[in-house]
């Protein structure tokens, strides 16, 4: 940003216009630039302070305004072996209807 500053104040001196014009557009693509390296840095930095905050301290703090505010809070995750189980059943069920199918359809043909 300070070369463009500085190639922006010799075409003020010179007065070329059409100088000033190209260095306002790098000025313009620096800025633009700058603004996605600062919007990608916020980011990830948010995600950084979500995953390091411990998890004892989260329950810990939503435990005291639950008894803040009389509210039953259940801080146990739901069992998650069930549902793969149910989703490969389903996938062989349909399987076979598919072959059911299919054998219909050779049977007609």
């Amino acid at each position: 940003m300070s070369g463009i500053v500085k190639s922006l104040d010799g075409a003020f001196s010179v007065g070329n216009m059409e100088k000033i014009s190209q260095t306002m557009d790098q000025f313009e693509k620096g800025f633009v630039n700058m603004e996605v390296h600062a919007s990608f840095m916020e980011k990830s930095m948010a995600g950084t302070t979500t995953l390091s905050t411990p998890e004892e301290e989260v329950g810990s703090l939503m435990q005291q305004v639950a008894d803040d505010y009389r509210l039953e809070v259940s801080l146990k995750l739901p069992q998650a072996g069930n549902k793969a189980v149910l989703l490969k059943e389903k996938g062989v069920v349909s399987e076979e209807k598919l072959n059911r199918r299919l054998a219909n359809l050779k049977a007609k043909g």
